[in-house]
């Protein structure tokens, strides 16, 4: 069984940029089809047992070797379109550059550890795909305060602000503005095979716990790292 990622035009490429800049995010619905995401679905369950029903992580894409997420991560479609949502939404040249693909599964007490943490992304482009999300009780929603900042022309202008965001004041004080009013930021009830874009080396993020005895899974490829000297790709 392998897996078909759909074309999407330049079109439709700078349609999803403009979303993104406008109100914080955009979406491709099922974007994964229902075989490729039961496969990966398969994996996650299976990871999950193996941890004891615990929270488990994955980098790169030999560490999900088929699961089919893998298969997304050396797909020259989705490449391509994570050079265009770059090329569109800077007006650089894409970098030469590898994604740095991440699985997270949250499950279990240790699940828990894993919510609340608001933060920036070293990468501009974030694509992230709802592997498993629970339909019953709390969710795990993607919070986000979009678009927050500009990207540094420097590392140590980058490094101030994630020190200013980074620190048990300022994210005691983000988790009690949203406790007190949860429609402040924007709020992403995700779809598993949806693929969602963010700018979030720009975007303050964070996700909202799950129960513990459900499982929520995410698949997030993070592209081009503004201070990493990189050759621009042909």
């Amino acid at each position: 069984m392998s897996l078909t990622l759909p074309h999407l035009s330049d079109a439709a490429v700078r349609a999803l940029v403009a979303d993104v800049n406008r109100k914080g995010f955009a979406c491709v619905p099922n974007y994964i089809d229902p075989e490729s995401l039961a496969r990966m679905q398969a994996f996650v369950h299976g990871a999950v047992r193996e941890a004891g029903n615990q929270y488990v992580g994955f980098a790169g894409p030999d560490a999900v070797a088929g699961s089919g997420l893998d298969e997304v991560y050396h797909s020259p479609e989705f490449a391509k379109l994570m050079r265009n949502m770059y090329e569109f939404g800077t007006g650089k040249s894409a970098p030469r550059e590898d994604f740095y693909q991440v699985l997270r599964c949250l499950a279990g007490e240790t699940g828990q550890r894993h919510a609340w943490m608001f933060h920036y992304d070293s990468y501009v482009v974030t694509a992230l795909v709802p592997i498993v999300i629970p339909t019953e009780g709390k969710s795990g929603d993607l919070l986000m305060f979009p678009n927050t900042r500009s990207i540094r022309p420097a590392y140590l202008l980058n490094a101030a602000d994630k020190v200013l965001l980074d620190n048990r004041l300022t994210q005691k004080l983000l988790r009690r503005s949203v406790e007190r009013d949860p429609d402040r930021p924007t709020r992403i009830k995700m779809q598993p095979g949806t693929l969602y874009f963010f700018w979030g080396y720009r975007s303050i993020h964070t996700n909202e716990p799950c129960d513990p005895d459900k499982v929520r899974a995410t698949a997030l490829f993070h592209y081009a790292n503004p201070h990493r000297k990189v050759k621009a790709a042909s």
